[in-house]
């Protein structure tokens, strides 16, 4: 008697070539903006309107010239990465974003 042996996948040997960048990692983000808790808010509802997966969220509001920061643990390939910084940088109120 014979059995039918489904083909299985190849196998991924750990030297098998991987582009690096497309590669989600927890990266931490921060974010400074002019303003208080409603332009930090901002910030917030565009990481959840775009379906970033935030794993921490850490806001400090201060209004007046200090502004406010807000610091996210966000799980991101490297060209996410690139892109998150991005659309920040294009919200009138942020005056600084990077990868920390």
């Amino acid at each position: 008697m014979t059995a039918a042996v489904a083909d299985a996948p190849p196998a991924v040997s750990p030297d098998a070539d991987c582009d690096p960048a497309a590669v989600p990692a927890c990266c931490l983000v921060t974010a400074r903006m002019t303003g208080g808790l409603h332009e930090a808010l901002r910030v917030a509802m565009m990481l959840r309107g775009r379906n970033y997966q935030v794993r921490e969220l850490n806001v400090e509001v201060h209004e007046g010239p200090a502004g406010s920061s807000l610091r996210a643990a966000v799980v991101l390939s490297a060209r996410e990465a690139a892109l998150l910084l991005e659309r920040l940088r294009r919200i009138p109120v942020v005056v600084g974003a990077e990868l920390a």
